[in-house]
């Protein structure tokens, strides 16, 4: 007899290991095992898991994305998230209500809105302090950068993370990046009045 896969203890294994990456701070990891998590969800065909019990799986879900790096997921992720939270009648104060979840939806989307919203305004509007990268708000660098952190991550190989190790970091992803064609300037170019570590 072929026992029948549990796709709620599926995603529960999935969220500890993507809470695993990011505690060893490589979020991008996560990417294909959100994605499979969000795919168990939306095909998941049990009574006894409601509309509200989905969101707050979406919403451990995100927690542990880039979402800078991946912002049209996870867009994907919040509107199916305000979806969940419409077709139910429960509430969780664990759960962002549903401005917060809107709220996240517009700053995402002013994230990606590259032709209206400029870098600068960006920065303005939702209160960031750093300047970045215009390239990164690009489509082009959300389908690559998995595959350009995993680039990194087998280069760095057992680089100590601590300090001083974003600059390793920042100079390997330039290299990576500049064979996928991109080219990118480090937050320490873009904030030369700040110290990093």
């Amino acid at each position: 007899m072929i026992k029948k896969k549990n796709p709620t203890k599926r995603i529960i294994t999935l969220v500890d290991e993507m809470r695993k990456n990011s505690s060893e701070f490589r979020m991008w990891k996560n990417i294909p095992l959100a994605k499979e998590c969000i795919q168990l969800l939306r095909d998941l065909d049990d009574p006894e898991e409601t509309p509200m019990g989905k969101a707050l799986a979406c919403d451990a879900i995100r927690e542990q994305l880039p979402e800078y790096d991946v912002p049209r997921f996870t867009l994907d992720i919040l509107h199916y998230e305000r979806e969940l939270l419409e077709q139910s009648d429960e509430s969780d104060d664990k759960y962002p209500s549903r401005e917060e979840i809107d709220q996240e939806i517009q700053r995402l989307t002013d994230y990606i809105d590259t032709e209206h919203v400029s870098t600068a305004e960006f920065i303005h509007r939702h209160l960031r302090h750093l300047d970045f990268d215009p390239v990164e708000r690009t489509p082009q660098w959300e389908e690559i950068y998995y595959e350009v952190e995993q680039e990194c991550d087998r280069l760095l190989g057992d680089t100590p993370r601590g300090m001083g190790f974003c600059f390793a970091y920042w100079s390997t992803r330039r290299h990576v990046l500049a064979n996928h064609g991109i080219h990118w300037r480090t937050p320490s170019e873009l904030n030369p009045r700040v110290m990093f570590d």
